[in-house]
């Protein structure tokens, strides 16, 4: 469970704003915007969303690796599907690793046939699917929509009565009624459900309309309410950080985005935004954020897009370092950076290329063992641009030696 800070933010400071490697805006603790900081847990579906998805295919073994590395970054949540061959193994595998000790809790899909499979493993936590949307009951399911949630419900009180944690899945409920949301959670409460999750499964809800249907629910049900919202208008974040404003009790992400089509809310992202945005103490140990990004690509084969915010190439790389090197100099260093990125274990990474400035070429040959006058510095300055703009990207380290050297660096 993700703890709340109290009022004064992660640091115990007056001014929560400012964390231990971050200075962000006085205007996110506005009172007329702040949201007093509380409990919120992050659901891991970097597996099962990531089995959706046409260009990855995870093994036992990568499911088990996932579980381990999400357990040891303080992520205690996370889903597997019940689907692709291997489910069994998968699921035995993690449940060994908890029956030992591993701090995380599994989520399965509901499948009468498989479920009590997993429960007699020692699952506790089951999804029941209800596809809840008027359009997709009448062209894809083609049944009435008492009838399907019947036999959602059905489901869930097969699944109470097998002793589970029961949480209603609801896809497409983004394209329902408040009125039939009530409905259907109402229902779903009396057969025992003990959760349910509100599905934007097209990414059509914005983070307002996201953070409005869930104050909406939270009026409905004293039970939990969680968020699963995909990224194809690039919004997946923004809306499960609305949802956390509306109330949300869990916030369904995964490493690097990887899910269904264009993915869904990051969970690097997600923790990184609670803790410093809105001055939430995730439990996520940040500083091995960028490793388990890393480990997400080497697994899915998918890397890490550039300009992806946490743990992009882009996000920590700059050509030019004039102001920052002045906001270091006068111990300003939180306000150099987003974050520092020290926080999710990177480094900053200073380049030259075609728009560096003097310090940025101070700075790297510092880094390179080398010195030079100011004259000097501007010579490797301009065949820097030079080469730079040449061969449209910055220069790696040896040519920028080769550069200073001929300029007369020693």
């Amino acid at each position: 469970m993700i703890e709340a800070t109290g009022t004064t933010g992660t640091t115990g400071n007056a001014n929560p704003w400012e964390g231990p490697h971050w200075s962000t805006s006085p205007h996110n603790f506005d009172p007329a915007v702040a949201v007093p900081p509380r409990p919120v847990e992050l659901h891991d579906i970097t597996v099962r969303d990531g089995e959706e998805c046409a260009d990855v295919a995870y093994t036992v073994e990568d499911k088990l690796r996932f579980a381990i590395a999400l357990a040891s970054v303080g992520v205690r949540r996370m889903e597997l599907f019940l689907t692709v061959p291997g489910w069994f193994e998968s699921v035995r595998a993690v449940m060994e690793r908890v029956a030992a000790g591993l701090p995380l809790d599994l989520y399965v899909t509901w499948d009468p046939a498989k479920t009590p499979r997993v429960l007699d493993l020692g699952v506790r936590h089951v999804m029941v699917w209800y596809r809840c949307s008027d359009v997709y009951q009448q062209y894809v399911m083609q049944r009435p929509r008492a009838e399907l949630l019947d036999e959602a419900l059905d489901g869930v009180r097969a699944a109470k009565a097998a002793g589970a944690h029961v949480n209603l899945f609801m896809p497409e409920s983004s394209r329902l009624s408040i009125d039939l949301l009530r409905q259907t959670v109402e229902a779903a409460e009396q057969a025992g459900a003990d959760a349910f999750t509100f599905v934007d499964s097209l990414s059509i809800c914005h983070p307002s309309a996201v953070r409005h249907v869930v104050r909406r629910l939270k009026t409905f049900t004293l039970r939990a309410v969680e968020v699963h919202c995909h990224n194809d208008y690039g919004l997946a974040t923004a809306c499960a950080l609305a949802a956390y404003e509306g109330g949300a009790d869990a916030l369904h992400c995964s490493v690097n985005s990887i899910g269904y089509r264009a993915g869904g809310s990051s969970l690097e992202e997600l923790a990184m935004g609670l803790e410093a945005l809105f001055g939430v103490r995730t439990g996520v140990k940040l500083d091995r954020l960028m490793a388990l990004s890393q480990l997400a690509a080497e697994i899915s084969g998918i890397p890490i897009a550039y300009f992806k915010g946490v743990t992009g190439t882009g996000a920590t790389r700059v050509e030019q370092w004039g102001a920052s090197s002045k906001l270091i100099a006068a111990g300003q260093r939180r306000a150099a950076f987003a974050f520092e990125p020290e926080a999710v274990g990177r480094l900053p990474e200073v380049l030259v290329g075609k728009w560096s400035d003097a310090t940025a070429v101070e700075k790297k040959l510092a880094d390179l063992g080398l010195t030079a006058n100011g004259e000097q510095v501007q010579h490797i300055l301009h065949r820097a641009h030079q080469a730079g703009l040449a061969s449209k990207r910055p220069l790696a380290d040896a040519e920028l030696l080769n550069i200073a050297l001929a300029c007369g660096a020693q």
